[in-house]
């Protein structure tokens, strides 16, 4: 054992102590953004929709829509295609030419333009590389933002991803190790004081929910740490080793979908047959569709289809660009089903929650909800036994200011967005801006503030008015009011406002008086309590 003297063991203990609470705070971030990440496509649907409800985002004339912006397009970027849904519905259709960064990183450059299903028209063109391309997406931008926080915290790859992915694998730890340390785990499912002490309810709260969700954060940290672990680190060492650093070919060859290569030039066959064919042939949707080697005789159409009723994973269909005849169906990974390709195609659902609709999406945003009420509440339990060190006290301001300060950033960053969409093409800057400020101010007042539970109620009261005036706000900023919406069928701009201001009233709610909260309970109480 090494021997330390007193008062280096006090500095260890404090920087294991800061460590420990800087990564949980971490790990309550991407929790938080990735609970609300759940409905990313529905905030995009909110904040950007078209005029009217669009039922099939791929209607009859999805090909002459796709066919006539390919005829715009430099022929060097009909190397590959893609296109399916966006905001609000928008068919979003990139030609691209795949190619190498400065660092020799694989990109994409081409041409990318939304296009409204309905009329064909063409609502944005944009040129560049895909970042370039992504940079200036209004239509996406908020739910980018959010996604973005939650994928790596938008940090520059492949930090950011690793950050994330290390972040999962202590969430994975503390899943693992919360089910060996509670021994009476069944009864705790169920034992929540309606009397007693403020602390040991809020105590029962946490270890309540906590046990509830153990399973749910299991199935999160595993496939959270598979995907950032896996982008980060897994794909560009394999194909470093297998196929010299060609990351695309390395996909390529995963997939299990490389065309046998014919450059002679050929006439696309007609998109629309393909896509009826693909519902003829599965009770399924199409998702996505992907075409390789656009106007050529080895042209591939690869069409990604929704998840089947009951299913966690849904069909993929290969076809022939040139004729449209069917090629054949594959799964995810690979060209024959295997034990690995199921896992692989598991990975997703599991994750994102998204295979049965709205429903699963719901499940998930509450045992997200629960994750995050879990990880906040323990590290507030956790510094508040401490309280009487400065160095604890001062943890213990710093996880309230993060705790009720990230949500109130959050929404400051929806915020800039309806505003500032109207003047600016780059808005991920006044995002980023608004967030910031909004967040800077929180730390001000959490440093100013001595007690915590002050900083608490004002931080949770700035957010329950912020969520209750975004609604108007987006409406004064030319979105669609709610009668407009109702009669265009935009049942989901209606939802969400509700859902903000319900969430925004939840929050003033929580400033109700109450007992002595768990953040004004003394260090010496709780010892006495446990005794």
């Amino acid at each position: 054992m090494i021997r330390l003297s007193q008062e280096r063991t006090k500095t260890l203990l404090a920087i294991h102590g800061w460590s420990a609470v800087a990564l949980g705070l971490l790990l309550y971030a991407v929790i938080l953004t990735g609970t609300i990440a759940v409905f990313a496509k529905e905030i995009a649907d909110w904040s950007s929709p078209l005029s009217t409800h669009i039922a099939d985002p791929f209607p009859p004339g999805t090909d002459r829509m796709v066919r006539d912006f390919a005829a715009s397009v430099d022929p060097q970027f009909h190397e590959e295609a893609f296109f399916f849904p966006r905001a609000g519905n928008r068919l979003y259709v990139f030609f691209h030419r795949h190619e190498t960064d400065e660092d020799g990183k694989p990109r994409e450059r081409g041409v990318a333009a939304e296009i409204d299903p309905r009329s064909g028209e063409i609502l944005d063109r944009r040129e560049g590389t895909d970042a370039d391309i992504e940079a200036t997406d209004v239509a996406n931008a908020l739910s980018e933002f959010i996604v973005g926080l939650h994928v790596n915290l938008h940090i520059p790859d492949p930090w950011g991803l690793l950050l994330t992915g290390v972040l999962g694998l202590a969430m994975l730890v503390a899943a693992v190790s919360g089910f060996v340390v509670h021994r009476h785990l069944i009864r705790e499912l169920f034992t929540l004081r309606r009397r007693g002490e403020t602390l040991l309810k809020a105590r029962d709260s946490h270890v309540i929910a906590g046990t509830w969700n153990l399973p749910f954060a299991f199935i999160l940290a595993f496939t959270g740490s598979y995907f950032s672990f896996g982008s980060a680190l897994g794909i560009p060492a394999v194909a470093m080793v297998v196929f010299g650093g060609d990351q695309d070919k390395l996909i390529e060859t995963l997939v299990g979908n490389p065309p046998q290569v014919d450059a002679t030039p050929a006439p696309m066959a007609d998109l629309d047959a393909i896509l009826a064919d693909v519902r003829a042939r599965s009770d399924a949707e199409p998702t996505f569709v992907s075409i390789q080697h656009w106007g050529r005789a080895d042209s591939l159409v690869t069409v990604f289809m929704n998840y089947r009723e009951g299913a966690l994973t849904g069909p993929t269909y290969v076809y022939s660009g040139a004729t449209g005849e069917f090629r054949y169906a594959k799964p995810n990974l690979g060209l024959v089903p295997s034990t690995g390709g199921t896992l692989f195609a598991l990975m997703a659902p599991l994750h994102f929650g998204n295979f049965a609709g709205v429903l699963s999406k719901t499940v998930w945003f509450a045992l997200g909800f629960a994750g995050a009420y879990v990880s906040i509440t323990g590290l507030l339990l956790w510094t508040q036994r401490r309280s009487e060190q400065p160095i604890w006290r001062a943890l213990a301001r710093l996880t309230c200011w993060v705790a009720y300060g990230l949500p109130l950033s959050l929404v400051a960053a929806a915020w800039a967005y309806f505003p500032a969409r109207r003047i600016w093409p780059a808005l991920e800057p006044v995002m980023f801006a608004a967030f910031f400020g909004a967040a800077a101010i929180a730390a001000i007042l959490a440093w100013r503030l001595r007690d915590p539970a002050r900083i608490r109620d004002i931080l949770l009261g700035s957010t329950g008015l912020a969520l209750v005036g975004l609604p108007l706000l987006r409406w004064m900023c030319g979105g669609i009011g709610w009668i407009d919406a109702f009669n265009a069928g935009l049942a989901t701009v209606i939802a969400l406002d509700l859902a903000f201001i319900g969430g925004g009233l939840f929050c003033l709610w929580s400033l109700r008086p109450r007992p002595a909260a768990l953040i004004r309970t003394p260090a010496s109480q709780i010892e006495a309590q446990k005794a």
